[in-house]
């Protein structure tokens, strides 16, 4: 279930497998898919709401809310709406899309040549048009689609990462289509001995009555024999549908996040300072040779080796307080002498007593 993708947060990469993460994080998440799946089925309606639950999901996502699609509790008019906008701001670019191309048709000589170019910046006009969509159903209003200022900085800011999305989006949309081709085929393959029994039949009517008589019963055999594989290659492209426009409008709504949805206010007021990618910020915090490498702080002779300081004769041997013998003998065995000669004269006096705490302050 790709638990180990991270879904917080703005990253400049990964945006399907972030998606993918989001779509598969609850138990049961295939049952929403199935639902939309059946309800793609359904005419105007079905897309509609399919389209309103993609872009619902996705504004959550945008938001910087990291939950998978609702199971439960689901609104679908509020999903209809939503999708309803979203036709309505694709509707407008498209217009204006065609408007330009028929007016450079016109142009005289180089108007082939504009029309080439303007061709190829629709391409660009297509990625716009997706964060249009966005802003819309974040807003919950058609103009906030229609601003084209603010459509165009948040593309031009990071058009590479759209870019990726709209790429691989494309490369799932191809695989799902070659999917329902092989089915068709298939079909076709067993069922074409039938088929051309009854189309050889068809050419050898005498009458146009018989003709159109044959003509319905080919119509209906072929809608019998080809009815199983029809419905399995339209719920397989349904189921694909599906899956794709999940994984492609919460890819949109992850590189929204570097836009800080969260801190919008109008629709037409400025966007807020963008947000980085956070490992984009830390090799300018971890680099720091300066701080890691200081010689002049760990290699420093001048400190540590001082001669003056750990090697001077004359404060550790001083001969004239250390060594003299005479003084010291003197000093000391004058008294000896004094007391032989006074020791029957004078006798010792007696050992003073110990003073009392007390008397000594009152510590003891």
């Amino acid at each position: 279930m790709a638990s180990n993708v991270n879904v917080e947060g703005f990253q400049r990469d990964k945006y399907f497998a972030r998606s993918w993460a989001l779509l598969t994080r609850d138990k049961g998440w295939i049952k929403p898919v199935l639902v939309l799946t059946v309800a793609g089925l359904v005419p105007i309606v079905g897309p509609l709401a399919l389209l309103g639950y993609a872009l619902e999901w996705a504004r959550l996502t945008a938001w910087g809310v990291a939950s998978a699609p609702k199971q439960r509790d689901v609104r679908v008019g509020e999903c209809i709406a939503s999708g309803f906008r979203a036709c309505v701001v694709v509707i407008v670019w498209g217009l204006v899309i065609n408007v330009v191309s028929y007016l450079l048709r016109q142009i005289p000589q180089a108007g082939e040549m504009l029309y080439f170019i303007w061709s190829i910046f629709s391409m660009f006009i297509g990625l716009m048009m997706a964060v249009a969509m966005m802003r819309a159903t974040i807003y919950q209003k058609i103009g906030a689609g229609l601003n084209v200022r603010a459509v165009w900085q948040m593309t031009t800011h990071d058009v590479a990462g759209l870019f990726r999305i709209f790429g691989l989006s494309l490369f799932i949309s191809v695989l799902a289509g070659l999917a329902v081709c092989l089915v068709v085929i298939a079909g076709v393959a067993s069922s074409l001995g039938s088929l051309s029994y009854s189309l050889g039949a068809l050419g050898s009517a005498s009458n146009s009555t018989l003709y159109y008589v044959q003509l319905a019963e080919v119509i209906m055999q072929f809608f019998y024999v080809m009815g199983p594989t029809l419905l399995v290659a339209l719920v397989i492209g349904s189921l694909g549908t599906v899956v794709l426009s999940l994984l492609y409008y919460t890819a949109v709504a992850l590189w929204l996040r570097q836009f800080n949805v969260a801190a919008w206010r109008g629709e037409k007021d400025p966007l807020p300072p963008f947000v980085q990618d956070p490992r984009d910020v830390q090799p300018a915090q971890y680099s720091q040779p300066t701080q890691y490498a200081q010689p002049t702080q760990y290699a420093q002779p001048a400190q540590y080796s001082q001669p003056a300081q750990y090697a001077q004769p004359t404060q550790y041997s001083q001969p004239t307080q250390y060594a003299q013998p005479e003084y010291a003998q003197q000093q000391y065995q004058q008294p000896a002498q004094y007391q032989q000669s006074t020791r029957q004269q004078n006798p010792p006096a007696a050992p003073s007593e110990p003073q009392p705490p007390e008397q000594n302050g009152g510590v003891e």
